[in-house]
């Protein structure tokens, strides 16, 4: 039966006829990505406030103090929605909450890129009691 094989592989090539499944799977085309909608015109603070926002974030990104539940809630924000949309919602936040949001302080305005990115911080951990109080739980006397 090998001997068959083998002869009936030889003939095939022999001939030119390469049998259906040896033929190599044709690629399925690309696709072509959408070409981006037409571009709407900037204002100057909405430029100012988007190169804000890239700024902090990536800024953010690369640092070693933020934590990485905080990067990776932006990360998957940056990927998800358009860099317009989300300075779109910080100013947004900025207006709702006048005086909290400042501008000018990186830490603030990452916290509010943060919120708007869906990171919802963990509960904090239990402070510590009062000096000369025990802990709840703990024994009292000996």
């Amino acid at each position: 039966m090998k001997k068959f094989t083998t002869l009936a592989a030889v003939a095939l090539l022999a001939s030119g006829h390469t049998p259906a499944v040896a033929a190599p799977a044709k690629a399925p085309p690309k696709a072509t990505p959408k070409a981006p909608a037409a571009a709407v015109p900037l204002t100057k603070d909405q430029m100012d406030h988007a190169v804000q926002v890239f700024g902090v974030m990536s800024s953010a990104l690369r640092s070693d103090k933020v934590p990485d539940d905080v990067k990776s809630a932006l990360m998957s924000c940056i990927y998800s929605v358009s860099l317009g949309e989300i300075s779109s919602h910080v100013d947004q936040l900025i207006a709702a909450n006048p005086g909290k949001i400042d501008r000018n302080d990186p830490d603030k305005l990452l916290s509010a890129m943060a919120a708007i990115c869906g990171y919802r911080p963990s509960e904090a951990p239990a402070a510590a009691p009062p000096a000369g109080e025990a802990p709840k739980g703990a024994a009292v006397g000996r």
